[in-house]
């Protein structure tokens, strides 16, 4: 462990810097985007831009990084963040954002490729879990810590923009000076959509309705707090629950997991989760405190959806299938991704703010209708060896090899 540290060290540094970068920008932008008066839909399909630019970088980077290197690819997309945000404090419009949009997504999603891959290429077997966790913890922290930088200055000045840039920039800085010898990498491999489906409907369909409720969660979230003309203070501590205490919720809901049916407590925490939905509706007219707990909740409900539709998909497979059947799931929960701000925003068109978790309500209510049916056309496997794994919400195709639970693939 302490050798793994010594030798990436500068890595996990400057992806703690871009982590905290990366959670003060989302929100900012939510917060300028209204506040320039840029409509619901228009927002939403601003948002839908980054989870494109982080399916498509997800899915070439590990070809790029194969043919440049991880530290040259590093620094490259840390400038490329960088610049990105620094544009949207120039061009002022939606057009331009949306493309700019697309960069940072697939400027991230390239920083998360990188990461995952030399986590994997540096642990053992005996030790991956253990780095995966301490990977999330760094994540989830540091993008949680991110979202009080917005009370630094007021959102429709530049100066955030300009911290955001600093921020980016510095963390090239230890990653640049490191010693530590880049990996090498190969193409993951992944089951096609119609391999995954005959596996297990259930993680087929879970994964696209991930994708739609956390793409709008943790993507167009700072744009309903805004909405709800919530304060500066607020709009940063509504991110930060959402991150935190959905992260926090993952080791609990895993251990039930690994004890009763997958299916009945991946079923159990989409009803919560949607009834949990219109009570916050209810708490914001009356209780700020009440509406601050039902989403703490809420949040612990719904982001566990990810590793639980993995895991249920790995009941019904082989430990060596266990890395493509997972990269599957990625790719259909950024599909789904890609769709859920824009379909948010439609609901908050048409239902004010309050649209927003309404529209959750009926994510997470029709997964769970899918999950009931589901466990009466197929029984439990008697085998299972699988295990719940706490995933990172962002983890990409190529970080799925970090499994624990996976068997290398021959190559």
């Amino acid at each position: 462990m302490f050798t793994f540290f010594t030798k990436t060290w500068a890595l996990f540094f400057g992806f703690a810097i871009i982590c905290l970068a990366h959670g003060l920008q989302g929100t900012l932008l939510g917060v300028r985007a209204i506040l320039e008066g840029f409509s619901y839909i228009t927002i939403g399909i601003i948002v839908a831009g980054y989870y494109v630019g982080f399916l498509c970088g997800s899915i070439i980077m590990p070809v790029l990084l194969g043919r440049v290197g991880h530290i040259r690819v590093f620094a490259a997309l840390a400038s490329l963040a960088s610049i990105s945000i620094l544009l949207h404090s120039v061009f002022l419009d939606p057009f331009s954002w949306f493309f700019i949009r697309i960069l940072t997504g697939v400027s991230l999603s390239g920083i998360y490729v990188i990461m995952e891959s030399w986590i994997n290429d540096k642990s053992t077997n005996k030790t991956r879990g253990q780095m995966l966790s301490i990977y999330m913890i760094i994540m989830f922290v540091f993008v949680g810590l991110g979202q009080f930088l917005l009370n630094l200055s007021d959102p429709a000045k530049v100066d955030l923009f300009i911290l955001i840039s600093i921020l980016l920039s510095f963390a090239l800085l230890p990653i640049l000076l490191s010693v530590s010898e880049a990996p090498s990498i190969s193409p993951t491999k992944r089951f096609t959509f119609v391999e995954l489906y005959k596996i297990s409907p259930l993680g087929f369909f879970g994964a696209i309705f991930t994708g739609l409720a956390h793409s709008v969660i943790f993507g167009y979230g700072a744009v309903y707090a805004t909405a709800k003309e919530l304060s500066l203070f607020e709009i940063s501590f509504f991110m930060f629950i959402v991150t935190t205490f959905g992260a926090l919720f993952q080791w609990p809901v895993g251990y039930f997991s690994d004890r009763i049916d997958r299916r009945i407590i991946l079923t159990s925490v989409t009803f919560i989760a949607a009834g949990l939905s219109i009570f916050i509706v209810a708490s914001s007219y009356f209780s700020l405190i009440i509406f601050f707990i039902l989403l703490a909740i809420y949040s612990g409900m719904s982001l566990p959806m990810h590793s639980l539709v993995v895991a249920h998909t790995n009941d019904f497979i082989q430990p060596h299938e266990i890395v493509p059947a997972s990269s599957a799931i990625a790719i259909l929960i950024g599909i789904g991704a890609i769709c859920g701000p824009i379909l948010a925003s439609i609901s908050m068109k048409a239902l004010g703010a309050d649209g927003f978790f309404v529209f959750l309500f009926i994510v997470h209510g029709l997964l769970g209708l899918f999950g009931l049916y589901r466990m009466g056309k197929r029984t439990k496997p008697s085998d299972i060896e699988s295990q719940y794994v706490p995933l990172p919400r962002n983890i990409s195709p190529a970080g799925m090899e970090l499994n624990p639970k996976a068997e290398p693939l021959d190559e």
